[in-house]
């Protein structure tokens, strides 16, 4: 019999212990960083800052392992720019509230948040109006039936359980208002930090601290 079996709590409780060290570390990295322009792609994925980039997740390979649960684990203004692509609807409404606090928190006066979501407009206008979407529209597989029509809707809205929240370009600039940003607009494509693979179905903002 495995050990998972055998002990069912070993395992979660072995994981925490782990992600625990790594944050440990990590504390150790900020402090380095502190003093310099930094930089921080929150929700980065599964790889390394580039470009003075630092970047945030629970990823094998990125700059700082953190669960962004705990809050980000900078200090109060000390933040020269925050970029988040793909990560806020991943969010409850409650969570991104939270976290564009904490955005605010650790940014210094002045200082820029930049921010990319999936466009759920689109999906659902496909819907209602009939149009057909090309299969590269639904490019993570496991959260596409290919049933009906309906199946756009399912894909943008829970996309397999990983998302929580839909956005369109009023609402994201609404919720950044609402979260006492400065200046917010709504602007284009960035090749500097943006995926190219991804623009067809984003929807870009920024703003001031």
């Amino acid at each position: 019999m495995q050990l998972k079996n055998k002990f069912p709590l070993l395992v979660p409780i072995a994981r925490a212990a782990i992600n625990a060290t790594k944050q440990l570390a990590s504390r150790s990295k900020v402090k380095r960083l502190l003093g310099s322009d930094i930089y921080l792609e929150i929700g980065a994925g599964d790889k390394p800052g580039a470009n003075g980039w630092t970047t945030i997740d629970m990823t094998r390979h990125c700059d700082v392992f953190w669960d962004l649960r705990d809050g980000i684990p900078f200090p109060n203004a000390s933040v020269k720019k925050i970029y988040s692509s793909h990560f806020l609807e991943h969010l409850s409404f409650q969570a991104t509230q939270q976290f564009l606090r904490e955005c605010r928190r650790v940014l210094v006066p002045g200082g820029t948040f930049s921010i990319c979501v999936p466009n759920a407009k689109m999906y659902l206008e496909a819907y209602l109006s009939g149009v057909t979407l090309d299969p590269s529209y639904f490019g993570w597989k496991p959260a596409y039936n290919n049933t009906t029509r309906i199946d756009y809707v399912n894909y943008t809205a829970y996309m397999d359980g990983e998302h929580k929240y839909m956005f369109d370009a009023e609402n994201l600039i609404h919720i950044l208002t609402k979260a006492s940003f400065k200046n917010v607009r709504l602007r284009a494509f960035d090749p500097g930090i943006d995926l190219l693979a991804r623009d067809f179905e984003s929807i870009y903002a920024e703003a001031e601290n």
